[in-house]
C-alpha cells in the first residue's frame, strides 16, 4: 500500500509541479494533458489542462490536476508536510513558497522543533517545513 497527497488546481498544475520540482528537488513523472487523454476536452483552453501529474519529492508522491474554476476549491484543512534535515533547507523551502505565497510562520525555534515555518504557496497549497520530524 501507498499513501499521497491529490491536490486540485486552478488551472495552474503544471506551473505548480515544475515550481516544485525546481525549488523542492522533485521530480515529474507524468504530465497528462486532458488533449491527451481519452477524457473529452470541452474547449481548447481546456484541452491544456492537466488531467494527471505525479511528482515525487525526496521518495513521497504528490499528483495532482486542474479542475474547472467553478469546481475549484482553495485547500484547506491540512498542510503538506516536509520533513528536511537542516535549518537551511526549512529556509531555503520557505523561502521559495512563499514567493507570491503567503508567510504563515517564518522560520523559527519552536518547542518540538529546531527550525519551522508554515506558508501558503502562491497556488494556494498550505506547507509545513520541519526540520528534525
Amino acid at each position: 500500500m501507498s499513501l499521497s497527497f491529490h491536490i486540485n488546481f486552478n488551472g495552474q498544475c503544471e506551473e505548480a509541479f515544475s515550481f516544485y520540482a525546481e525549488n523542492l528537488g522533485g521530480k515529474i513523472g507524468t504530465m497528462l494533458r486532458f488533449k491527451d487523454s481519452p477524457v473529452p476536452a470541452s474547449s481548447e483552453a481546456h484541452g491544456l489542462m492537466i488531467v494527471h501529474a505525479n511528482i515525487c519529492i525526496d521518495g513521497v508522491e504528490l499528483a495532482g490536476a486542474d479542475v474547472d474554476s467553478d469546481r475549484y476549491e482553495i485547500p484547506r484543512g491540512f498542510c503538506v508536510l516536509l520533513g528536511v534535515d537542516s535549518e537551511d533547507k526549512v529556509k531555503s523551502y520557505f523561502n521559495a513558497l512563499q514567493v507570491g505565497g503567503t508567510a504563515v510562520l517564518a522560520p523559527q525555534r519552536t518547542f518540538f522543533s529546531p527550525c519551522y515555518a508554515i506558508v501558503t504557496d502562491r497556488f494556494g497549497v498550505p506547507w509545513k517545513i520541519n526540520y528534525g520530524a
